[in-house]
């Protein structure tokens, strides 16, 4: 491949820029920091165009009519700016945190979310000066509870250790139990140590929805201190909590957790934690627990048990394993189980020798 002369490279970057700068120069009306046209349509076309300039010089126009503007236009000049991502436009959004309007306040959250990777740390923190401006000021009245959703959802995309201590608070004593439950998530994915003492009272105290992601969340960390509640869950009355408490533990213990997994497995009488149980056991070497999987495959009443169990064997099974997939393939009537068997399968036929996915498939056709 013959590469353009640098000299063509540079002139056709610089085109491209100008084009962009003359985009905003048209939306701009060509001066002054005000959108051009005259309807709500016109002022939204060219809020939209600036966003897709990408230039810092596109925030001051969009801030003002982010301010000023009906709420529909407002509301594109905020996705704009998020658009541009810059820290000159999450400043803009920071100063948009008081706006009047609720929608305006979610969606400035949401632009939050969308700005450039490399900005994600100034974007935290105006994600959680807007939390904190969403608080509810007394019991029983809480309006702006969905811009504090919005600020938890985005908290999770940018997932930086500022948003920490908010994450935390919302966690264990937001009233709303959807914030709760993604602040619990989140704080999984950040994997801080100091989120193990507040997770392990969301699971004494919480609902068992949450306390199942408070135990998810316990072993993404993988912090011993998280343990013993992670090995008491694994007795709860959920079976949500329990296929997490499985799981949860073979991460924070490693190899230790097998003698407790294999008699939690022993006594388990739900299929969907007993496959979890079974694919920890397998990932910690346990052959055994494969074909535990590929029982689950073949026989459980569940057809989520079933479909988990191939996805499972995907990850974990033996070219011997083709024969309950290839059985599951054509003869489970749920569209599902079949998808994932056959995803498994077509893993193996392609790694396996084929002596042996023969032997497998003769083995299946008896």
């Amino acid at each position: 491949m013959i590469m353009g002369k640098p000299e063509a490279r540079d002139a056709s970057s610089f085109l491209k820029g100008a084009a962009l700068l003359l985009a905003a120069c048209v939306a701009l009306g060509c001066g002054g920091n005000k959108l051009k046209g005259k309807t709500v349509d016109e002022k939204v076309h060219a809020a939209a165009e600036l966003g897709q300039s990408g230039s810092d010089s596109a925030v001051p126009a969009l801030l003002n009519g982010a301010e000023t503007e009906a709420e529909l236009v407002q509301i594109e000049c905020v996705v704009a700016l998020g658009r541009i991502g810059s820290n000159t436009a999450i400043d803009a959004l920071a100063k948009l945190s008081g706006n009047e309007s609720t929608t305006v306040r979610q969606a400035v959250a949401q632009a939050l979310a969308d700005v450039k990777p490399a900005s994600y740390p100034a974007a935290a923190q105006a994600l959680v000066k807007l939390g904190e401006a969403s608080l509810p000021k007394s019991a029983g009245s809480d309006p702006l509870v969905e811009v504090r959703r919005a600020v938890t959802t985005s908290l999770a995309i940018v997932q930086q250790k500022d948003g920490l201590d908010f994450l935390l608070a919302r966690a264990i004593k937001d009233p709303d139990e959807n914030i709760r439950n993604a602040a619990v998530k989140t704080l999984g994915r950040l994997h801080d140590p100091r989120a193990v003492d507040a997770l392990v009272q969301i699971y004494r105290e919480d609902n068992d929805r949450n306390r199942a992601w408070a135990i998810e969340a316990l072993g993404a960390i993988g912090d011993p201190r998280g343990l013993p509640a992670v090995s008491e869950a694994l007795d709860h009355h959920d079976k949500v909590v329990r296929g997490k408490a499985a799981w949860s533990l073979m991460q924070i213990e490693g190899d230790k957790a097998v003698p407790a997994l294999k008699a939690a497995l022993q006594k388990e009488d739900n299929e969907l934690p007993g496959v979890v149980m079974a694919h920890a056991l397998a990932k910690l070497g346990e052959a055994d627990a494969v074909t535990n999987l590929e029982q689950y495959l073949l026989n459980a009443r569940n057809e989520f048990a079933r479909a988990e169990a191939g996805r499972a064997l995907q990850q974990v099974g033996t070219c011997k394993s083709m024969t309950a997939l290839d059985r599951a393939f054509h003869e489970d009537r749920d569209g599902l189980v079949k998808k994932e068997a056959g995803a498994a399968a077509r893993k193996f036929l392609e790694k396996c020798p084929k002596a042996e996915i023969d032997k497998a498939l003769s083995r299946a056709q008896k």
